[in-house]
Order: structure tokens, then sequence, then C-alpha cells
């Protein structure tokens, strides 16, 4: 009647794509039918202990128990090779019953290991409870397997007419069974030791991933933060830029806007993404240079050096902003006569990339961790740097007195998967 309560669960009007996910038609199906209760019950501890939940598939298993009782046989007969008793070595003794034990334990693994893992999720008070759990657990899976590896063993043996089944040989199979499940509980300890082993690793990569997955998630909040961050500090100074241009050009004013347009779209395009190929943000920062260049006509001189090859490096987006930015306000905004900025892409040895944003305006005796840290912009640089590439990566900072500013950034030369 087994399948009789499978079929009825399996035709439920939701989509159950695995048994144990229970749902209210399941339940209902229960509670109107209470006789069926201990059938699915049954069901669904042969469905625990499936075969597919082992750490190694089940075939190989099998292959692997043949495998170690032959490889133990060979160790018997090699033994009496060497002692010159070889004549007296006997295939069912020496051999195959090392192949039936073996043998045994791999077809009865599902549920050993369904048996060591209930202890192990299990918690005991004490180690001393723990002992006798493994100790009962191992004890009735050893009577198990001699009933298994004995109704294996002598028939077959009775079968190729090597030694036929009498009373005799089951008050042997009695007679030696205290010994036999002794045998067989040492290496129950071997096999909960082994699986314990396995499930520990087990977990440790599955918590190691999770670990992964969570610094991951973590750094690209602290990356959207940033981000979010930073896009106000620079539509700030964009405001202030169109503001000033009101006073005494209206047109060009309204020319910045469109322009001021085409970056706030740069900005939203970018907003779910943290990394963005390195002719993109070229494209933002010409936009963004050229508003400057509307507020300082015939003053501002820009110098791109762009190498091509380092075109499709991807870099964190707006992370050349803040540089350049900076490069105008310190660097040429407070000072009457022209200026200059440079702005440097090239890809280097090692599979790198470099940029480097450089002005000539007064510069500063500052040291460069001061530098860094007194100013939003190149301090959110240096953090979304360390977040994205962790100590992979270079940020450099120079001034001196009268001879400008300069930024320079080292990083991993990557392309955008396809």
């Amino acid at each position: 009647m087994l399948p009789s309560v499978f079929t009825a669960v399996w035709h439920t009007p939701s989509k159950i794509t695995g048994f144990f996910q229970w749902k209210n038609e399941t339940a209902t199906f229960l509670f109107i039918r209470p006789k069926a209760l201990p059938k699915f019950l049954l069901f669904a501890f042969l469905w625990d202990m499936s075969p597919r939940k082992l750490p190694i598939p089940y075939f190989y298993a099998i292959l692997a128990s043949i495998a170690l009782g032959s490889l133990v046989g060979l160790r018997n007969y090699l033994f009496m090779m060497y002692y010159n008793e070889a004549d007296k070595f006997m295939w069912d003794r020496g051999w195959f019953i090392h192949v039936v034990n073996y043998l045994t334990w791999a077809l009865i693994l599902p549920l050993v290991y369904q048996v060591v893992n209930r202890i192990q999720e299990r918690p005991s008070a004490s180690n001393g409870i723990l002992f006798l759990r493994i100790l009962l657990a191992g004890t009735l899976l050893g009577l198990l397997h001699e009933l298994i590896s004995n109704l294996l063993f002598f028939p077959t043996l009775h079968f190729l007419g090597v030694k036929k089944m009498t009373m005799e040989t089951v008050r042997h199979i009695i007679g030696v069974l205290p010994a036999a499940v002794i045998t067989r509980l040492i290496e129950f300890g071997i096999l909960f030791a082994v699986i314990t082993a396995v499930e520990l690793r087990r977990k440790y990569r599955n918590k190691q991933l999770e670990l992964a997955q969570l610094e991951g998630q973590l750094s690209s909040a602290q990356l959207n933060a940033l981000r979010l961050q930073l896009q106000p500090h620079f539509l700030f100074n964009t405001l202030n830029t169109i503001s000033s241009l009101m006073e005494f050009d209206k047109k060009k004013a309204q020319k910045v806007v469109s322009q001021l347009g085409n970056l706030l779209r740069f900005v939203l395009d970018q907003d779910k993404r943290n990394q963005a190929p390195l002719w993109e943000e070229i494209d933002f920062i010409k936009n963004y240079l050229n508003i400057e260049q509307a507020r300082f006509p015939d003053r501002l001189t820009i110098d791109y050096q762009i190498d091509e090859q380092a075109l499709e490096a991807l870099i964190p987006t707006l992370m050349l902003q803040p540089l350049v930015e900076n490069a105008v306000k310190h660097g040429f905004a407070n000072r009457t006569g022209p200026g200059k900025i440079e702005l440097i892409c090239k890809k280097i040895e090692g599979g790198q990339v470099m940029v480097i944003v450089r002005d000539d305006g007064k510069g500063s005796a500052r040291p460069p961790e001061e530098l860094v840290s007194s100013g939003i912009g190149l301090k959110n640089v240096k953090e979304r740097l360390a977040l994205t590439y962790r100590e992979n990566f270079t940020f450099n900072v120079r001034s001196e007195q009268g001879n400008g500013f300069e930024a320079t950034i080292i990083i991993p030369f990557q392309r955008q998967r396809p």
C-alpha cells in the first residue's frame, strides 16, 4: 500500500518538487487518512537515508568495498607465500569473507551514514552518554551486518559447492557471533570517525562559502554606501559651477545643464554596478571637465594620455571623478593664471593598470596620509579600492609646496565578463 500513499501525496494540487516540502494538502491528507501515517513515516525514514545523501556515489562505495576486501585477501595470500604456506591458502576464508564483510558495510552505508548524523545532531549531556549511543548503535548495526553478511557468505558457498549449509553452519554462526559483533563494533567506530571527519569538512567548507558570500554582500553594501556618499558631494560642486555661470553667460549655463544631464544619466546607469570599463569612466570625466572648462574658458588645459590597451580594464565606478575634482579645486580654481591637468591611463607589466591624475597647482606641504584623510574624495577612493581589491592595489599621493599634486593608482587588469 506504500505506493498508494506516495501517489496520493504526489497528486496534491500544489507542485511538490520534493517529498519533504510540506504543503497544506499533504497535512490535510494525513489528517483525513490517519491509517496512512505509519506507512508515510516509514517512507519518510527510507527517503531520509537515501543513497543520494551520501558524500560519495553509492556505486563507488560498493566498488571501493570490493577493492578493499580484495586487497586484504591479497595481503593474506602474500603472507602465506612468505611463510611457504601458499598451498594452504583458502580463497573462501582468505579472500571472499573479507569481500563480503566490506561489501556488507557498503550496502548498509546509507543507514550507517544516517545513524552517525543522528548521533551527531542530538546534543549529549556528557561524553559518557555519547559513548553509550555510539556503543548501542554500533552493536545494533553489527548484528544487522552479521545477518546480511552470513546470508551473502554461506549461501554463496553452498551454491558454488564449496561448503554445504547444515545445522553445523547455524551453530558456527551463533558461536562466533559475540566475537564477530565486537569486530563489527570496532569497524563501526572507524566508520563513525571517517564519516564525522567528512561531515566536519563539508560543514567547514559550507561555512567558509557562507562567510565568503556574506563578506561579498557586506563589501557590496559598503561600496554602495560609499558611492552614494560621493554622488551628492559631486552634484553639490557641479551645481555651484552652474550657479556661477548663470551670473555672466546664460547660454553656457544652459549648455552645462545639458551636460549635467548626461552626467546624471551616467550616474544613474552605474547605480547597480560597482565596476565599469575605463573608457566609460573617461567619457564621464571628459563631460565633467567640459563643464569646468566652460567655467574657466581659455585657462584650463586638459592633457589626456590614454593607452588603448587599458580602455577595457574594469575600475570602480566614479573613481576618477574625485581625483580630477581635487585637481580642479585645489590645483586650479584658487588661482588666476592658467592651469593644466593631466590624466594618464596605461597598462603596465604584471597585468596591471596605472592611472595618474596630476595638476600643476600650488601643492601642499602636508604629508600624504593627512592629505588622504582630510577630504571626502581621496578617502572615499582609498576605501573603495581596499574593499574591491583588498591589499592588491597601490594608491599613492604626492604633493610639494609649489609643485602641484599627483595621485597614482595601480590595480589589477580585469576585463568585463561577456
